[in-house]
């Protein structure tokens, strides 16, 4: 029996009878129109998330392309045209300038087939270039990141550190490639802003580039290397021995410590202590910092820190991105400078808790000269020697720069809010700037960085305990395990490792003086592989030595003989390459050695108690006569003399 249903005549409430009896396709119109609002809020969401959206709160799915187009219309709509935002630079240019006098917009344009194009722009803002030089440390880490929207430009970015060892940015470039015109360009902007305030010290990495813009601009200032990239760049040359004293020679707070680890790499490896004299000149060490500047940074950090608090705004246009950048400097502005009112004292209470806790780990030794002054030595650590007064609070043998009163001048200029871009003065410019022209690159956009070598080695995520399962804790600290699980544990894969103290020394550290002329490039310890020459001239001095007593013999036999005349004599034979010297091919082997074919090969003998070499012999031409003092820097070397 079959029963078919036509009509249902009960009410239903289901969601086809809201449609429409006309179903039409989402264009990119609708599209724009529904993804307003998740872009109003982050503005860096890509087609496949706003695609995932939208099939989540309206249940259609829409063709990826499509979404693409609604995308870029909706962005058009909220953020403006690609080919004006460009030009509307000057009328940021024109509000920044009216709001808060003072602020340096620099936009450089050129003409490319009678059209006047971007090329770079630089922008400082007033309350940060005073609050830099009242505030602020001279001290400057100069950095690029790549742009991710549709221009991919460089953006330069040059920022300091505050006395609460906070980030401090100063100002902002932008320009299309790394090149040693834009980068002189761009450090020429940043001394119109700040001058060249005394003691200044600017950290970089190893490009090429940058490092020309700072040596042409910046010549008397203090030019640091980033450590970080300097290892990136060491990389073909691995080992235990680096892992244990590059780093630690980079933190070496004295020249005893550093030639000491510089030793022990130079022994394990020459090969890789030239390439660092060749290539890695600029300073990376903590020996050799100026101390006027108060920073002992050895890496490139502030510059990533400002990266990745921009990161999210790389892609938007260039004229909003400014915006969002001031606005962003304007309310960290304002969050600090209201710390900067709750605090009393001095010094800021951050460094006194660090002093506080790095003096409980001091092993001191007290030495008194008078009643009021004592020479105190610390041992242990890096090692240093200081003056005490016991008369006095420890706040009074802090530098200035940590003061409270230098944290608030930092942040004590205010940065005005402005009005939407569509209320921007009309600028008075009387031409139209394009964009820049663009080139085409081969695959998909690039939005993150390259990551190098070291990059992947680095775990995600939390450990996890194999014991209890859980997370942030290692299986011999475990507390909810058992302890027969953990002896069970500890007899499979044996006791926990302990981490060593690289650093360990007793010896009182030799700052540099204040008033000192910086130093133009590293300052390496001398050469120390002799080994390596003196086995090879040793070598060459003994055939040398065993030629030439084979051609007096043989010149005393022909003497004897009377056969001077004689064309076989190896004394009167003349050489193929024009000398007096006896061909290689006369001259006898020594003993030990036979003759074979293509390679010599060696014969084992009896051992024969080695000659030494007097300081005048040939093999030691080489060598300085002069014998060098004992230096307290080479108490790791063995004191005794090379074999020769």
């Amino acid at each position: 029996m079959t029963v078919a249903v036509k009509k249902n005549n009960f009410k239903h409430d289901c969601s086809s009878t809201r449609r429409k009896k006309k179903v039409k396709n989402g264009t990119k119109h609708w599209i724009c129109k529904k993804v307003k609002d998740f872009l109003i809020e982050d503005a860096t969401l890509g087609a496949r998330e706003l695609q995932k959206k939208i099939k989540e709160h309206h249940k259609v799915h829409i063709h990826y392309k499509r979404v693409y187009y609604g995308q870029k219309l909706a962005l058009q709509q909220l953020y403006g045209d690609w080919d004006s935002n460009f030009n509307n630079l000057f009328r940021f240019k024109a509000q920044v300038e009216n709001s808060c006098p003072g602020s340096l917009v620099i936009i450089d344009h050129y003409t490319i087939n009678e059209k006047i194009r971007f090329r770079r722009f630089f922008f400082a803002l007033k309350p940060c270039i005073d609050g830099f030089l009242n505030g602020c440390r001279p001290y400057l880490v100069v950095d690029s990141t790549f742009l991710t929207g549709r221009f991919k430009g460089q953006l330069a970015s040059a920022n300091a550190v505050d006395g609460h060892n906070w980030l401090y940015p100063v100002c902002v470039g932008v320009f299309d490639l790394e090149t040693n015109e834009n980068w002189i360009w761009f450090m020429s902007k940043l001394r119109e802003a700040i001058g060249s305030p005394r003691g200044l010290a600017i950290s970089t990495d190893v490009g090429q580039a940058v490092m020309v813009g700072v040596a042409e601009v910046f010549p008397q200032a203090e030019h640091r290397e980033c450590m970080f990239h300097l290892v990136s760049n060491f990389k073909k040359y691995r080992g235990k021995v680096f892992d244990d004293h590059l780093w630690a020679a980079a933190y070496s707070w004295n020249t005893y410590l550093f030639e000491k680890h510089w030793t022990e790499m130079e022994k394990a490896k020459p090969a890789a202590t030239n390439y660092l004299r060749k290539c890695h000149k600029k300073l990376w060490t903590r020996s050799q910092f100026r101390t006027i500047c108060k920073v002992d940074y050895v890496t490139n950090n502030l510059a990533e820190s400002f990266n990745n608090w921009i990161k999210d705004l790389k892609a938007i246009n260039l004229d909003d991105f400014m915006d969002k950048l001031r606005q962003l400097l304007m309310v960290k502005w304002n969050q600090r400078r209201k710390i900067g009112k709750k605090l009393d004292g001095l010094i800021l209470p951050h460094i006194i808790k660090m002093l506080n806790e790095k003096s409980r780990e001091l092993i001191l030794e007290v030495s008194e000269s008078s009643e009021d002054v004592a020479e105190v030595t610390a041992f242990g650590g890096s090692g240093f020697r200081i003056y005490y007064l016991t008369n006095e609070p420890i706040e009074k043998h802090v530098d200035l720069y940590y003061s409270i009163e230098k944290f608030r001048a930092a942040y004590s200029a205010l940065i005005l809010a402005l009005p939407d871009k569509s209320q921007w003065p009309k600028s008075k410019h009387e031409f139209f700037m394009h964009p820049p022209l663009l080139k085409a690159v081969a695959g998909r956009p690039k939005t993150e960085r390259h990551k190098g070598y070291s990059d992947n080695k680095r775990k995600k995520g939390q450990h996890q305990c194999p014991i209890c399962k859980d997370y942030g804790h290692h299986w011999h600290n475990c507390k909810k395990g058992s302890k027969e699980d953990i002896e069970a544990m500890k007899a499979v894969r044996g006791p926990p490792k302990k981490r060593k103290n690289t650093i360990v020394s007793d010896q009182s550290s030799i700052m540099a003086l204040e008033d000192e002329a910086p130093t133009a490039s590293m300052s390496f310890p001398p050469s120390q592989n002799l080994e390596a020459t003196t086995t090879k001239k040793r070598k060459h001095a003994d055939l040398c030595s065993e030629a030439s007593k084979s051609s007096q013999s043989m010149e005393i036999s022909s003497n004897k003989k009377g056969k001077l005349g004689n064309s076989n004599s190896a004394g009167s034979k003349r050489s193929r390459s024009g000398s007096n010297q006896p061909e290689g091919l006369s001259i006898d082997e020594p003993e030990g050695v036979k003759k074979g074919k293509g390679k010599r090969k060696k014969v084992i003998s009896k051992k024969t108690p080695k000659k030494k070499l007097v300081l005048d012999s040939p093999a030691m031409g080489t060598r300085s006569k002069m014998v060098q003092p004992a230096s307290p820097a080479m108490s790791t070397r063995s004191k005794r003399r090379l074999s020769l």
